[in-house]
């Protein structure tokens, strides 16, 4: 691939990541838990779906993520981050991953 499609790709994916991201704030201000957040949902995942995309286009591999995302949680979880301390959320997510 060249690298002026490669740099065009690049800057799709941010754009689209911005918008999912507007998206995501307009959805979370109109969050009814009751209705089972599927734009919530829609809209996260489809960030973290542009992320591994985005990564990706920049040669890293999805596999060097999910290791970064689990070591930067292992972290949270030794310093006591306050999700972790309030909630278990560092360490159900690193379970999770490591589970797949």
């Amino acid at each position: 691939m060249n690298i002026s499609a490669n740099l065009k790709a690049i800057d799709t994916i941010k754009s689209e990541i911005l918008s999912e991201v507007a998206n995501l704030y307009r959805a979370l201000s109109e969050y009814d838990e009751m209705s089972g957040g599927d734009a919530v949902t829609s809209s996260i995942a489809t960030i973290i779906a542009m992320d591994y995309i985005l990564a990706r286009r920049l040669g890293l591999g999805f596999g060097s993520i999910d290791y970064k995302i689990t070591e930067l949680l292992e972290m949270a979880v030794e310093n006591g981050h306050e999700l972790e301390t309030a909630f278990s959320d560092m360490s159900e997510l690193r379970k999770y991953i490591k589970s797949r």
